[in-house]
């Protein structure tokens, strides 16, 4: 689910969660696949990791920070949208003319990488919609949801150990989804999506308990995950 042949893939958690290396290691895997990914254009703010030793004869990757190169996250997905990409990782959609370049770039056939600091798979798609005006809400969420492919939020928590580990909730979104979901009004998807969790993806819960489970973590931190995102809201 994490190489949709279009559509968006979205990155999610607060500061310091992990999100730029989950993001990286997932870009690495794309270069890494025996038939590439085509051209990669990135748009960073700032650039972290880089991709230049990593050995990918069908692939061309171009990364771009923000604001060096060009003022802002959405000048950068019109950017991307004239040089004909694959793949598009825009570092940071946290405004109304980003999160809708990224929509415009997924909705006319490319891949679509991104991050919010929301946490949780319903939250995120309630917040992305919520930036938008009154007016236009409805018609930007339903766009929202014909590209989103898959949420992925992560939290990092301190090891039993020593260190630290990801612990993530995910969803994926296929087609009967998400023609499910448009047929319902915006406004109850957040319910929706929280409840059919388990049944396309896990729960943060469900996801804290394996490693709590395994002795990886204290119970403290699974008992933090396990009610961080179960309200659905934000």
């Amino acid at each position: 689910h994490w190489a949709p042949r279009q559509g968006m893939v979205i990155v999610t958690g607060p500061t310091g969660s992990g999100k730029t290396t989950l993001l990286a290691a997932g870009c690495r895997m794309l270069l890494e696949r025996e038939e590439g990914c085509g051209k990669m254009l990135t748009y960073e703010s700032p650039i972290e990791y880089v991709y230049d030793v990593i050995k990918s004869p069908r692939s061309l990757v171009s990364q771009s920070e923000i604001p060096r190169h060009l003022p802002s996250f959405a000048r950068g997905v019109r950017n991307a949208l004239r040089r004909k990409p694959e793949i598009i990782l825009v570092g940071e959609a946290r405004d109304r003319e980003t999160i809708s370049a990224a929509i415009e770039a997924a909705q006319t056939g490319h891949t679509v990488y991104t991050t919010t600091h929301t946490t949780g798979v319903a939250a995120t798609i309630a917040r992305m919609i919520a930036t938008f005006e009154t007016d236009e809400r409805a018609e930007r969420a339903y766009a929202l949801l014909e590209t989103v492919r898959m949420v992925v939020t992560q939290a990092l928590v301190p090891k039993v150990n020593g260190g630290r580990m990801g612990v993530r909730e995910w969803m994926y979104f296929p087609d009967l989804v998400r023609e499910r979901l448009l047929e319902m009004d915006y406004t109850e998807w957040s319910s929706t999506i929280q409840r059919w969790i388990p049944n396309y993806g896990q729960t943060m819960a469900e996801s804290a308990r394996l490693v709590f489970e395994k002795g990886q973590i204290d119970k403290r931190y699974y008992l933090m995950l396990a009610s961080s995102t179960s309200s659905g809201g934000d």
